[in-house]
């Protein structure tokens, strides 16, 4: 991705992201999916005109999708999907299917805790366990105005930032089905937290201005908005992630740039349903709207799984009809609800404040925490 370079550019801060999976997930490169019992060269040149080169994309994928671009039968494509599994667990690029409960623990302490994503506000970081989770898939739902969009400006910054100030030193592709993305919002949050030089001030109620406008763009730069058109065009934009990471890894292991050169490290989504209550309407078109939409997330769930990355959604809401409980659920019925890792249900409160449930997560208690939404992003009340 482009990048601007000044003597005191934010990619000159010190190198804050650890090698080590960069270089394991680079080892992958170096397979070649022909060797792969079942696929010879036909075949593989069959994957690689639809963008499928690595044992990472037929992870990814899944056997379904392969069978269909290859010819080959089901269970010929589970096989292959198997074994490139299988190759990728021995290189330590993915968890291994059967492992002690300690080792889990272990590998959630060496891979998970240690590149997690601060919100920028400590209530949330509470309410999520320290902040956005690498490998997981966050939702956030409810209704217009409850802040789900500036939770996702904010952790756009926050992803940048070194680790000793809450990120990863990385870089971030925004998905914008709705047209809500605003450089200005991320301009605003960059200014009025002071992550760059500012202005002195004649008087303290003179806005905030950065001393230098380009230590602004740096950030900017940081973030690629992929803007999504249609269902399908999403669907596709999530690929074409994968192929992204794809040739940072290859970059890596050629030369080109460095291990620690920043990496995406962060995936949003917002919102994830749009395009598709549009597209699939009435209950006719219910089922191929399930199918397409429970596809979508888990290729994101995937790709964040082998790419170490944290993946964060919006989601949109109905009335309920059943008429107790919420008033409110969030669209996508059972498939979105078992795909979401965590799901967090976001309502109004007085003036700027906003009150965020833990709705659902293997580990987190059901409880709920007040933030706010200032100039500065999601922040943290003065109660």
């Amino acid at each position: 991705m482009a990048k601007r370079k000044t003597d005191d550019s934010v990619d000159e801060q010190p190198a804050e992201i650890e090698s080590s999976s960069i270089t394991e997930v680079a080892k992958a490169l170096d397979f070649d999916i022909a060797d792969l019992e079942g696929v010879g060269a036909v075949r593989k040149k069959r994957l690689e005109e639809s963008g499928i080169s690595t044992p990472m994309d037929l992870v990814v994928i899944g056997p379904t999708e392969i069978a269909e671009v290859t010819g080959m039968d089901k269970s010929q494509a589970d096989k292959i999907c198997r074994v490139a599994r299988e190759y990728l667990e021995r290189n330590d690029i993915l968890r291994k299917s059967f492992q002690k409960a300690s080792d889990t623990l272990k590998y959630r302490e060496r891979q998970i805790n240690t590149n997690r994503i601060s919100t920028g506000c400590n209530s949330l970081n509470e309410l999520l366990g320290g902040g956005f989770e690498p490998q997981a898939v966050t939702e956030f739902y409810g209704i217009y105005g409850c802040g789900k969009t500036q939770i996702c400006h904010t952790a756009a910054v926050m992803a940048q930032l070194p680790r000793d100030q809450g990120g990863l030193n990385g870089e971030v592709i925004w998905i914008d089905t709705e047209g809500t993305f605003r450089p200005e919002r991320i301009r605003d949050i960059v200014v009025e937290r002071g992550l760059v030089p500012l202005k002195p001030k004649s008087s303290k109620s003179d806005p905030n201005e950065p001393l230098n406008e380009e230590d602004v763009l740096r950030f900017l730069d940081r973030i690629t908005v992929a803007n999504a058109t249609s269902a399908s065009h999403q669907e596709l934009i999530v690929d074409e992630i994968r192929s992204l990471m794809a040739v940072h890894q290859q970059d890596v292991k050629d030369g080109k740039v460095a291990e620690t050169d920043p990496r995406p490290v962060l995936i949003i989504v917002d919102s994830l349903t749009t395009h598709f209550r549009v597209e699939y309407i009435g209950r006719g078109l219910l089922s191929p709207r399930q199918t397409s939409l429970n596809r979508h997330i888990h290729k994101l769930l995937k790709t964040a799984e082998i790419y170490n990355v944290a993946v964060i959604i919006t989601n949109q809401v109905i009335a309920n009809p059943e008429g107790f409980g919420n008033p409110i659920k969030p669209v996508g019925g059972n498939v979105l609800a078992h795909a979401s890792t965590y799901r967090v249900y976001l309502r109004k409160g007085s003036a700027t404040k906003r009150i965020a449930k833990m709705d659902d997560s293997p580990m987190h208690e059901q409880k709920e925490v007040v933030f706010s939404v200032e100039k500065s992003g999601v922040v943290d009340t003065d109660e």
